[in-house]
């Protein structure tokens, strides 16, 4: 008769292979579909958050008009927040030198400020048109304080 025994190890390094192999395709699979989320994500959080306060005071097919303006709108906010990281980026050395500018500092703040402004102020005008595209029906919810929230 023969000995069971290498049948067995045989056996257990069949499923030890195919378990580093599952363990191995889960974390590909996983690390992939992370960084897809993290950019769907990044793509849409420039101009999420002006859309926020709306969002819960609108009726859907309302909030959808006032979202459809504001993907409209992506492209120049995403050419803001491009700008912003570039503008930051030149900040960030200028305050890694050994003797920062203080002054060269003080005028990189104020760009950045401005791009800022100029960034949130076309969003909002686009929203605030997109509103009132509206029926006076549909903004009427607008009124009332929004609910508060732990956000």
């Amino acid at each position: 008769m023969t000995d069971p025994a290498p049948r067995r190890r045989r056996v257990s390094w069949l499923f030890a292979a195919l378990a580093a192999s599952l363990v191995a395709n889960a974390f590909f699979i996983g690390a992939f579909a992370t960084d897809v989320l993290r950019f769907s994500y990044a793509a849409k959080r420039p101009v999420s958050f002006e859309l926020r306060w709306l969002e819960e005071r609108l009726a859907p097919e309302d909030f959808a008009v006032v979202e459809g303006a504001v993907e409209g709108a992506r492209p120049a906010a995403i050419a803001h927040f491009e700008r912003l990281r570039a503008l930051r980026n030149e900040l960030g050395v200028l305050a890694a030198v050994p003797v920062p500018d203080r002054a060269a500092i003080d005028a990189k703040l104020g760009e950045i400020r401005e791009e800022q402004r100029i960034m949130v102020g076309s969003l909002q005008a686009t929203i605030v048109d997109a509103l009132l595209g509206l029926p006076a029906a549909a903004r009427a919810p607008l009124a009332t304080p929004a609910p508060e929230t732990d956000r």
